[in-house]
């Protein structure tokens, strides 16, 4: 066994596979303090220019390039007014639960994040927002550490700490690779697929969080 399967196999060792329609959502994993019981929310922005995030009950909008993940924002729990541009949707935003929503400049799509507390693990969220079905795994395929995605949604699971590259496939094909990270116990990281003209573009980012009141 390789070097590679040896380390992604010890750091799965230990973990239940947390497969939902969902990513990550990490109170324990952001630099800023959210009070207890936050909701939490942020933007992907897949128009060609910059946008802003205005969230009911915050004083600022946040700004967001073209083409980038933002960080989440954390809000009280209720109903909320979320707005791009002359975009905005109506949605109730739970207690210790995170959303990531896709702007694509005519609406706000809302993907659940998967919300986690768990401090002794690194959280893994793989996003896929081509038109199949796509896994994340290990750069030679060996192994699925996030399998069998649908487009439009994402899936999660837990890690122990380890500094590793990643690759979505579909099916056998190696369809794009990720920047090599190190994933520390008590915080959360994205893995997008997105497509761009033929292809497809990757963003691989450990998650923040913004402090706007």
């Amino acid at each position: 066994m390789n070097n590679l399967s040896q380390r992604l196999l010890l750091a799965l060792c230990l973990t239940v596979p947390v497969l939902a329609h969902a990513q990550d959502g990490n109170a324990a994993l952001y630099d800023a303090v959210a009070p207890a019981g936050s909701a939490f929310v942020r933007m992907l922005n897949l128009t060609g220019s910059g946008s802003e995030l205005m969230v009911s009950g915050k004083s600022a909008a946040q700004k967001i390039g073209a083409g980038q993940l933002g960080n989440y924002q954390f809000v009280a729990p209720g109903a909320h007014k979320l707005s791009a541009g002359s975009t905005s949707l109506q949605t109730e935003l739970k207690a210790n639960s995170a959303t990531t929503l896709v702007f694509d400049g005519q609406q706000l799509k809302p993907i659940a994040d998967t919300y986690s507390e768990d401090s002794k693990k690194a959280l893994i969220a793989f996003y896929n927002l081509t038109d199949k079905p796509l896994s994340l795994k290990t750069l030679d395929g060996k192994h699925a550490v996030v399998e069998s995605v649908p487009s439009g949604q994402s899936g999660s699971r837990p890690v122990n700490e380890i500094k590793i590259g990643f690759a979505a496939y579909a099916g056998e094909q190696n369809l794009a690779k990720f920047d090599e990270l190190f994933l520390k116990k008590g915080r959360s990281y994205s893995y997008l697929v997105i497509p761009d003209g033929a292809g497809v573009r990757t963003i691989a980012s450990m998650n923040g969080l913004d402090s706007i009141k």
